[in-house]
């Protein structure tokens, strides 16, 4: 039997024909998979579909953004920087680092993961359909950038983390290298390392940087890919090529940041310090991080994710935009967030703000100038939150920027693995209990479902067989 996968792909096909028009559907949606297979339509649709399926929740539609806050704070009232009050027992599972094998969150941020993949790799196999070879080229390259996007938030959720000068031979993910047409077919397999997963993750990027091009609406683009590089080399340590990546971005990427902080968030359409976001609109595509973090007069629940002290007590001027970026939800008085407070917006996942971080960072590191100074790119964040500058910067504070900038939008835990610090989870913050960067509670586990159906895959420490 051939995939029934293939008509999820077509059923969001839709999704993303036009930035400017509503959803239209297309009453070809439910053609056969062969049929999808044999015509440069049906290929084109396949990867229009990917996009969607990034779009939803599980996807990059915001639940990879809660879980690694959830699973970087310390889900202790008394010191914690968000505190998880929601009823989902799945994210609170994660808020506790006590996951199961049967939690449906990560399940659903698993699956779709390897939808993406699958759809990517289909769009590769099948492109002799489509007539155009400037197409074909383009085409091939957005599939490898959201094949390597799917693969980097596996393994950065799924495995233990990558480590600068070791072999990295712990067990990432599964590679489907090839496309799945039948899935009543034995798929068992087991995970690559976490070196393998990376070297598929960033020859994918460089292909995609090589042959998108520079505009590609709000479409993967070439400097999209080179700016997913930069985030990949900086979890590996790698900071000269981290550092090259974001200054490429941040010199030849024609992108600049909004006017104010409060301009880079909650808009419908892409603006200048978007590099690559998650579209949604009102037919289709959901932005979870507006569910969890939202009032309900934004579109929310009321607040599963409030903002504590301990968050608000790491800014040094209470001028700062980003001290100030929060509401008070007059239902449940809980502090709030203010980056979501727009169900239809789009939800970012790169903005140029994190290139000039990773940019500060690698230069410090390295003990380098490329571009500008680490000074000078951390003031340029400062002055546009209205924040004093400051007169010297070290690794300490770069850091911390980062955590200022970039808090609530998905970066804490993997922040955490790659600085190897520990999380504090005493109930007083005294460091007695302390929880280190690599313990096998801050790695999901392998979904019982995967476990169940593929005989060859090993399932994380701590969770059994």
């Amino acid at each position: 039997m051939k995939s029934n996968k293939l008509i999820l792909f077509i059923l969001f096909a839709s999704f993303f024909a036009s930035c400017d028009s509503e959803l239209e559907i297309d009453p070809k949606q439910n053609e056969d998979a062969t049929v999808t297979l044999s015509t440069e339509s049906g290929i084109t649709n396949i990867l229009t579909g990917t996009y969607a399926t990034a779009a939803t929740g599980a996807g990059f539609g915001g639940r990879n953004i809660i879980s690694a806050e959830l699973l970087g704070v310390s889900a202790q009232t008394a010191t914690t920087e968000l505190r998880w009050r929601g009823s989902y027992g799945e994210f609170r599972q994660i808020y506790n680092k006590a996951m199961l094998v049967n939690n449906t969150i990560i399940e659903g941020m698993y699956t779709r993961k390897y939808e993406m993949i699958n759809a990517a790799n289909t769009v590769i196999e099948n492109i002799n359909k489509v007539a155009s070879p400037v197409k074909q080229k383009t085409m091939i390259a957005e599939a490898n950038f959201l094949r390597s996007l799917a693969y980097f938030d596996l393994v950065q959720f799924f495995a233990q983390p990558y480590v600068a000068g070791q072999p990295n031979t712990q067990l990432g993910v599964v590679i489907r290298p090839n496309a799945i047409y039948d899935f009543n077919t034995d798929l068992s397999k087991e995970r690559s390392t976490v070196d393998e997963v990376y070297a598929v993750i960033i020859a994918g990027l460089n292909l995609a940087y090589t042959d998108l091009p520079a505009d590609n609406g709000f479409y993967a683009s070439k400097y999209a890919a080179k700016a997913l590089l930069a985030r990949v080399y900086l979890q590996q340590g790698n900071y000269k090529a981290a550092r090259d990546a974001a200054n490429d971005v941040i010199t030849n990427g024609g992108y600049s940041l909004s006017t104010s902080y409060a301009a880079a968030f909650n808009h419908a359409a892409m603006q200048n310090e978007d590099i690559f976001n998650i579209m949604i609109t009102k037919q289709t595509g959901t932005n979870d991080a507006n569910t969890f973090y939202a009032a309900e007069a934004d579109g929310g629940r009321g607040g599963d994710l409030s903002i504590r002290n301990a968050y608000l007590d790491l800014f040094d001027d209470t001028n700062d935009a980003r001290y100030n970026f929060n509401y008070v939800n007059p239902a449940n008085d809980r502090t709030l967030t203010l980056k979501y407070q727009n169900q239809y917006s789009v939800v970012g996942i790169i903005r140029l703000a994190e290139m000039f971080l990773i940019r500060a960072e690698a230069n410090f590191r390295e003990s380098t100038v490329l571009g500008d100074t680490p000074l000078n790119d951390i003031n340029r964040l400062r002055t546009r939150a209205t924040a004093q500058n400051l007169a010297v910067v070290n690794l300490s504070s770069i850091l911390k920027e980062r955590r200022l900038e970039l808090g609530m939008e998905g970066f804490l835990i993997h922040d955490i693995k790659r600085t190897k610090r520990s999380i504090d989870i005493s109930s007083d913050g005294s460091g007695s209990v302390l929880l280190p960067y690599n313990d096998n509670k801050l790695v999901f586990p392998i979904p019982l479902r995967e476990m169940d159906t593929n005989k060859k895959i090993t399932q994380n420490p701590g969770y059994g067989s």
